[in-house]
């Protein structure tokens, strides 16, 4: 009886031992749970911002071409112009927050400041405001210096004066200063506004590189999406309800032209360049326009005047022409001269309007 216990025992451990030695053995492969597959990160959704001296490192040329581009100017540093005297010591109204009409106190010389937007508009933390990024100030050109003046003069409380009010910068920062809004290192607009957070690209292996990083295309065209997010194509309502066209972002009536309806086009980049300016300092793959029409218009003659129309009542005279390219021509637009907004009234291109935006047809 003895003797059958023994081998009874002998076989059990037996099983266990082989058991464990499967369960160390390094060629076994779990299969993960369902929730550990739901969990894991992304590569993309990993990445952080790591700054356009990351990229230099291995991307010297195209780092250091665009930074010979307008896109890198968005946003400068204050150091970079001279002031006709001190930043102030000023009273800031919350223009961010209408309800809230006590004005805070901020030296703008110990300020928090991210720069000089456009060449215009100082941005700055404002602690205690409604919104993270302000409007704080203005530069205003006097001779070769600069005046500091109200980012915008409003009477806030009331009491016959015009005070200093600090405009919610978000809106504008998202296009002209998107590195601030991201934490970058960078705080304008830099390689990463357009290709992603590079911090899964830089530490990927030589031959993993490839792929580990790339701008998100949010439309149709692949090369167009990324580019459409700040150079806006579409028309907008004014308070009355009437089209206009949209023309502070750049790409203008877009959307009409053949070239974007066709297809035929890979996009933005099938005649800009978002690394280099060309010999005018645009981003044109040619130093003229033209050239760069005739690379698929050989022969065909072209009047870029026409074709690509300005806002005839744009103060600033800086906008980008207009990218219908004819198909939606300034003399039948049914515009207002006298209005500095370009109204679309022709019931031909409202319709085309509202074909291609429905949220505009409502």
């Amino acid at each position: 009886m003895k003797s059958i216990k023994h081998v009874v025992l002998s076989v059990g451990l037996l099983l266990m031992l082989l058991l464990a030695a499967a369960g160390c053995s390094p060629n076994q492969t779990e299969t993960p749970k369902e929730d550990d597959t739901k969990t894991t990160p992304n590569t993309e959704a990993a990445a952080t911002y790591v700054g356009d001296d990351a990229c230099k490192s291995c991307h010297d040329e195209a780092s250091t071409a665009f930074h010979g581009t307008k896109h890198s100017e968005a946003l400068q540093p204050i150091s970079e112009f001279q002031l006709t005297g001190d930043l102030p010591e000023v009273e800031l109204f919350d223009g961010a927050d209408p309800d809230n009409t006590k004005p805070v106190k901020i030296d703008l010389s110990s300020a928090k400041l991210y720069g000089v937007m456009v060449n215009e508009y100082l941005l700055a933390e404002v602690p205690g405001f409604k919104s993270n990024i302000y409007r704080v100030a203005k530069l205003v050109k006097n001779g070769d210096k600069y005046d500091v003046q109200a980012a915008k003069s409003v009477d806030v409380d009331k009491d016959g004066t015009e005070d200093w009010q600090a405009a919610d910068g978000t809106s504008c920062a998202k296009c002209h200063a998107p590195g601030v809004l991201v934490e970058s290192p960078t705080l304008g607009v830099s390689c990463e506004s357009c290709h992603g957070p590079g911090s899964a690209h830089v530490a990927a292996a030589p031959d993993k590189k490839k792929g580990s990083i790339m701008a998100s295309p949010t439309s149709a065209l692949p090369d167009t999406g990324t580019c459409l997010e700040c150079h806006r194509s579409d028309p907008e309502k004014d308070d009355n309800g009437t089209l206009i066209a949209n023309n502070h972002y750049g790409a203008r009536n877009w959307f009409a032209s053949e070239h974007a309806r066709s297809g035929q086009l890979t996009g933005c980049m099938a005649c800009h360049t978002p690394h280099k300016a060309n010999a005018k300092g645009q981003l044109l793959l040619e130093d003229n326009a033209a050239d760069v029409c005739a690379a698929c218009h050989a022969g065909d003659n072209i009047d870029l005047e026409k074709l690509m129309w300005k806002n005839p009542t744009d103060p600033h005279n800086h906008i980008t022409a207009d990218h219908s390219f004819g198909a939606m021509k300034y003399e039948d637009m049914g515009d207002d001269p006298d209005t500095k907004e370009i109204e679309i009234t022709n019931p031909a291109y409202v319709d085309l309007v509202k074909k291609a935006f429905p949220d505009l047809a409502e």
